[in-house]
């Protein structure tokens, strides 16, 4: 199934789980990085977008919006938000308590 494309399809929340674990094991492994010094974090899956730098709390609200809803998104993209959410959750969780 090529989910690459960037054809509109139905996917199940199931297929989106499944399709997140790849780039949720590349987060963990550093690749692509998502923290950065001084409490700025950047989105790792959209290179071209004007806004790069984050405050942890608005870049889990972002992931984990696109993640949950938002029909014209791909599953890819879904699931890369899914896993930059569980990412942010399960390892950098300690950063959202940090001043800047």
């Amino acid at each position: 199934m090529d989910i690459s494309s960037g054809e509109e399809s139905e996917f199940s929340d199931s297929e989106i789980t499944e399709y997140k674990d790849k780039p949720y094991e590349q987060l963990r492994n550093g690749t692509p990085k998502v923290k950065y010094p001084g409490g700025i974090f950047k989105y790792p899956f959209c290179a071209g977008k004007k806004k790069q730098n984050f405050k942890y709390k608005d870049l889990h609200q972002h992931a984990s919006g696109v993640s949950k809803g938002s029909s014209n998104r791909s599953a890819k993209q879904k699931a890369n938000h899914l896993a930059l959410t569980l990412y942010l959750e399960n390892e950098l969780a300690d950063e959202a308590e940090k001043p800047l």
